[in-house]
């Protein structure tokens, strides 16, 4: 009887034994994932945003929040709110006592002028000949478009426009047209160079820094390079001798001392490959990088191209569309 019990206490102390190895091995240490886009969330003055990371283990897991290497809380999920223009890193650990998954989660905080609160009728252009909703030409978000605009024939400068036509047969394409495709309910500004140096500005006075700018193509100017006109040859023909064409949007920065602060050259089109297959006309909204420019006042716009008469003057249209610029400080 007494050996009978003693292999039965054996017994149930190996099952014990058993279980407790069991339920070690089955504990894991935690993971975290959090869906954001790629190189993290970006959103404008007064937005709210609600981290809330997915864990795959949780079991007697616990978390922390760091901002700047200071914790700041042992919460599973925080809110941000964006008061300022800037970058911000947060740093999420999640852990127990098998071990722990870090996540860093960079916020920044911008403007976005995209002139979504213009509001043309369907089908419409504004060039500012009736007026604008500033002096001295379009206000946005506190950047000044300007607008000379006399008359229609010899406006220059910014104007508003809802038209989009990708059509590479229209025999009248409207230089007040985009080629990219444009959202329902979506405004873009037009630019026409002048005589004088054009570009925007900061209405206060003080050094900004501008990101990106989002840019394609009139019509106009698209099918004038593809395919020519009475004035001027199509890009790459080759019987004028000179089919290494191009068309140049440069753009130049100024502190608030009318310094200049750098240059960016962006191609809206280029037929100067050695392998045709890489000619191109800009014919989508296409993002140029401007923070080579650093810290600005007043950004100018200069259009050239090869396609010129003798006496120097481009015949190559001298437009194009801007539909988001991206200020991050």
């Amino acid at each position: 009887m007494l050996k009978t019990l003693g292999y039965t206490a054996m017994a149930l102390c190996a099952l014990c034994l058993g279980s407790c190895e069991e339920s070690q091995e089955e504990l894991k240490a935690p993971g975290a994932y959090i869906k954001m886009p790629e190189g993290g969330y970006e959103l404008e003055i007064n937005d709210t945003l609600v981290l809330s990371p997915r864990i795959t283990y949780e079991v007697n897991a616990k978390y922390e929040w760091f901002l700047d290497g200071e914790l700041i809380s042992e919460e599973k999920e925080i809110i941000h709110i964006s008061t300022a223009l800037g970058k911000k890193l947060y740093t999420f650990v999640v852990s127990n006592h098998i071990g722990l998954d870090t996540l860093r989660v960079p916020v920044s905080t911008i403007i976005r002028v995209d002139f979504s609160e213009f509001k043309l009728s369907k089908d419409s252009f504004d060039l500012g000949i009736s007026g604008t909703n500033h002096p001295d030409g379009f206000y946005s978000k506190g950047l000044i478009f300007p607008t000379i605009a006399p008359s229609q024939n010899q406006w220059r400068g910014f104007g508003l426009s809802n038209l989009k036509s990708n059509s590479v047969s229209d025999p009248n394409p409207s230089p007040h047209s985009a080629f990219a495709p444009v959202a329902k309910d979506s405004t873009f500004m037009l630019f026409r160079q002048g005589e004088e140096a054009l570009g925007f500005y900061f209405e206060d006075d003080q050094l900004h820094r501008i990101s990106t700018i989002s840019v394609t193509n009139t019509s106009y100017g698209y099918l004038v390079m593809r395919n020519g006109n009475d004035e001027v040859s199509r890009f790459g023909d080759e019987s004028t001798g000179e089919p290494h064409d191009w068309f140049l949007l440069t753009i130049t920065g100024y502190d608030d001392l009318g310094q200049e602060t750098g240059t960016v050259d962006f191609y809206l089109a280029d037929y100067r490959f050695e392998n045709k297959k890489k000619n191109y006309i800009i014919g989508d909204w296409t993002t140029v990088d401007l923070s080579s420019l650093g810290l600005v006042n007043r950004v100018e716009f200069a259009l050239t191209s090869s396609k010129v008469d003798d006496q120097g003057k481009t015949l190559t249209p001298q437009w194009f569309c801007l539909n988001s610029v991206k200020i991050t400080e």
